[in-house]
């Protein structure tokens, strides 16, 4: 899909919030490119198969991107937070709302097994200092796999980090979750990578 703008514009009725989801992908083989996704809570679910967002535009404000089987590549994305195995690769994640600085997480476990991965990304002031979060307090972060790598800007610096993330050595290679082959899928376009 190209240039496609969705947004659900349900956000905070009366106090309360619920989900509020814009785009759910649950399939196989999806490419979006130069797209624009806003929602307030769960605003993407990439639930399954394999997806690319490229170029694209994601805004949101609580577990914005969430889902649980799929494997998602991120390229060149921007990640826009509004208050309050997926790999993302040359993302800016940022706020319009400088009084949100430090108020923001890369990720929580929504479930055991999470995965996911900000690498050769540009982290904004709105990335709080521990960088990820557990989810309502679970203390169980066993099997969680949270990794950074050549991060850059005022949200990358490590020193604060929950003790259940880590860097890596090596960025994550799009093949990794893809396969060796994924150019030639007739999903993805190889313009926008």
């Amino acid at each position: 899909m190209y240039n496609l703008n969705v947004a659900n514009t349900a956000g905070k009725i009366g106090g309360k919030v619920g989900q509020a989801v814009a785009v759910y992908a649950n399939g196989t083989d999806y490419g979006f490119y130069a797209c624009n996704f806003s929602g307030y809570q769960d605003t993407l679910c990439a639930q399954s198969g394999r997806e690319l967002y490229a170029r694209t535009l994601i805004r949101g404000a609580t577990d914005f991107i969430f889902g649980k089987l799929a494997q998602a590549w991120f390229e060149k994305c921007d990640i826009e937070t509004n208050p309050s195995w997926y790999v993302f690769n040359h993302a800016h994640v940022f706020t319009a709302n400088a009084s949100l600085n430090g108020s923001t997480y890369l990720g929580r476990p929504w479930r055991p097994y999470s995965r996911v991965v900000f690498q050769n990304s540009e982290l904004g002031d709105v990335i709080h200092p521990q960088g990820w979060k557990r989810w309502n307090n679970d203390t169980n972060t066993d099997n969680i796999y949270y990794k950074e790598f050549n991060n850059s800007g005022p949200g990358s610096a490590i020193e604060q980090r929950v003790p259940f993330s880590g860097q890596l050595n090596e960025a994550v290679a799009i093949s990794d979750i893809f396969g060796e082959n994924y150019t030639s899928e007739w999903w993805v376009d190889n313009k926008y990578l």
